[in-house]
Order: C-alpha cells, then sequence, then structure tokens
C-alpha cells in the first residue's frame, strides 16, 4: 500500500469525543443518544475519542510512571521475560523491531510481505492474570516492585469500560443483548505498554523504519492512551492511503477504534481503523534533530478463543452473503500473527 503521511502542520483529525458516563443515565433516550453517536463514529473514521469512562487522570498517569520504569529495566532483567516469537497470545517483553506491523497488514492486503520495513518499538503484554495457556511473564519483583500488583488491577479498571463500549454498541445496531459481550467472557483481553525511543528524523525519513508503519489491530476493539508527544495518525477514509494526525487532548482521552474481529463479526459493516505512529505533526519537515521517545498504552479487546470470528446472523439479514470465513477468534489471532515475524 502506498503511504502519504501528513505533511500539512496545520491539519489534523477531527473525532468526535463522547462522555461515556452518560450512557449509565436511567433515560432510554439518552443512552440510544450515546450509542448512535458511538456507532456513527465508528462507521464514519474507524475511531471515536471517550471521556468520562472512569479511568482517571491519576491512573492514566501511573500507567505512563510504570511504562517509564519498566522499559528502564536493564536488557538483562526485560531478556528473563521475553516474549517468544510465534503466532501465540503474546506475553512478557518484545524487544526493538521483534514484532512487524508493515508486514502482518501486507498479509491482510493479501500484498507481497517481504517489504523491508521495520518497527521502531518495544513493548510489553499480559493478559488476565488467572489464564494458565498463555500465562503472564512478569518482572521479578526485586526488579519492579509493586508492577505486577497494579498492571492487574488497571486491567481489571479497563475491562469496566470495555463491556460499557460493548453494550453500546448492541444498542447502537438494536441487537439482543449480549450479542458482543457474551462472545467476550473469558478474559482473552490483553494490556501492552508500548515505548518508542527517540529516533533521529533523518532516519525516519529514509523510509525503512518507522515507530510503527501502517496496520489495524486484531481483536474487537482497542482502548488507548497516549501521551503528549505525538506522532499517531489515522488513515483518511476519504482519501485513502493518506493519514491525520489525532492530538491529545487531555490524559483522560481514551481512543477507541474498530479492530478486525469486530469488521468479521458485522460483515464489514464496521471496518477497522488503519493507523501508524511516526513523526508528530509539529517536526514535519524537519531533516534533522531528533523524535523525543513516545509511550503508549492500549488495552485490546478480545473474543473467547473458542468464539466465533465470523460474521453474526444479524449482520446477514436480508440474504447478503458472508464476507469472512467461519473461524474461531483464537485460530484467526494465530493465522494473523505468524504473519509478523
Amino acid at each position: 500500500m502506498d503511504v502519504e503521511p501528513c505533511r500539512n502542520r496545520s491539519a489534523i483529525a477531527v473525532l468526535p469525543c463522547l462522555d461515556c458516563s452518560i450512557f449509565d443515565n436511567d433515560s432510554a433516550s439518552v443512552r440510544g443518544e450515546f450509542a448512535a453517536s458511538l456507532r456513527a463514529s465508528l462507521e464514519r473514521f474507524g475511531f471515536v475519542k471517550l471521556v468520562g469512562h472512569g479511568i482517571s487522570d491519576h491512573l492514566v498517569g501511573e500507567l505512563f510512571e510504570w511504562a517509564d520504569k519498566l522499559f528502564r529495566m536493564p536488557v538483562a532483567h526485560k531478556e528473563q521475560i521475553a516474549h517468544q516469537p510465534g503466532p501465540n497470545p503474546q506475553r512478557g517483553w518484545s524487544g526493538v523491531g521483534s514484532e512487524n506491523a508493515a508486514k502482518l497488514y501486507a498479509a491482510l492486503q493479501g500484498l507481497d510481505d517481504q517489504i523491508g520495513k521495520a518497527d521502531s518499538r518495544e513493548h510489553f503484554d499480559q493478559g488476565c492474570r488467572d489464564d494458565v495457556v498463555f500465562p503472564n511473564r512478569w518482572p521479578e519483583d526485586a526488579h519492579l516492585p509493586g508492577f505486577r500488583p497494579f498492571a492487574e488491577s488497571a486491567y481489571l479498571a479497563l475491562h469496566k469500560v470495555r463491556n460499557l463500549i460493548l453494550k453500546a454498541l448492541e444498542l447502537a445496531y438494536s441487537l439482543p443483548t449480549g450479542s458482543f459481550t457474551d462472545r467476550c467472557m473469558d478474559s482473552a483481553d490483553e494490556l501492552r505498554f508500548n515505548h518508542y525511543p527517540a529516533m533521529n528524523v533523518a532516519e525516519m525519513d529514509k523510509g525503512h523504519v518507522s515507530r510503527i508503519w501502517p496496520h489495524t489491530d486484531l481483536g474487537v476493539i482497542t482502548c488507548l492512551f497516549q501521551d503528549d508527544v505525538g506522532g499517531l495518525e489515522i488513515e483518511d477514509r476519504a482519501s485513502i492511503g493518506s493519514f491525520l494526525p489525532v492530538v491529545r487532548g487531555s490524559a483522560e482521552e481514551m481512543i477507541v477504534s474498530v479492530s478486525e474481529t469486530l469488521e468479521r463479526w458485522t460483515n464489514g459493516k464496521l471496518k477497522a481503523g488503519v493507523h501508524q505512529v511516526t513523526i508528530p505533526a509539529y517536526l514535519k519537515g524537519t531533516v534533522t534533530g531528533w523524535v523525543p521517545a513516545r509511550m503508549s498504552v492500549p488495552y485490546f479487546v478480545k473474543a473467547d478463543r473458542n468464539a466465533s470470528a465470523g460474521p453474526l446472523p444479524e449482520f446477514l439479514a436480508g440474504g447478503e452473503a458472508p464476507r469472512f470465513d467461519e473461524m474461531t477468534a483464537l485460530e484467526y489471532h494465530m493465522h494473523r500473527v505468524a504473519t509478523a515475524y
């Protein structure tokens, strides 16, 4: 895919920002209005900004404080909890360049995945604390005391938010209660801490290495917090292949994106949001200097591993042909992730 990064420093993606707290309102019309606005933004952009979700500014700040401590650990300590590359759900630390978003997305598009592009990013992934099939890999408490209980509590807090979003989407599409939430009961979700090291602008301009190349996420939805460094861009659906920066308005602001499994469930009614992380808007056009280090914390909402990743019957009404093959969510995940290494 040809990519045209945003060169206009003043151009930004103007995403709707919705207040989640109103979905707890007793008024059916108020709840319906929120659900309709959520649907409209996700259908139009593939993304939406949410506030009032219950994750406080303080907790968001703690997420980034712990991320900083995590990635400052000596490499030898991080290597002790290294994820083994392969199709299984990721657990533990993955070093810079270990995952290749460009290759992952090219495979989805049926394009040549030997494209010579690399990501400059390290990350740490955790799943549910009770997952015995794909257990978490935690730093020794002596190396990072307090991290595990904090990360486990943050996971639970984000789990509550994602239930609200999925319920709102069920309402938005007039689906039976549980149509989405019942497929996400077993806590297959993943919490990730991303660190993008400082990079030379000239190196990024060569077109071989980026922070993360254009891609879509694999799960149902992604709930993302980002710092204020900038660089996140979403594809402009009015001009496919071009991208617009997403600027953080406040620490509380959560960016929610449609992921591939939700696209499959809705038979393409909701399309997965293409995004990348590149040079921040305020550094566009510069030829020397450094792009500051950046961090983000995404929470990947995943379907139960044995749940269907095929279209829901409600999205095949009127004889519409299914656009996606029937398979389990884990089969789909493993098939897709295998292309990233």
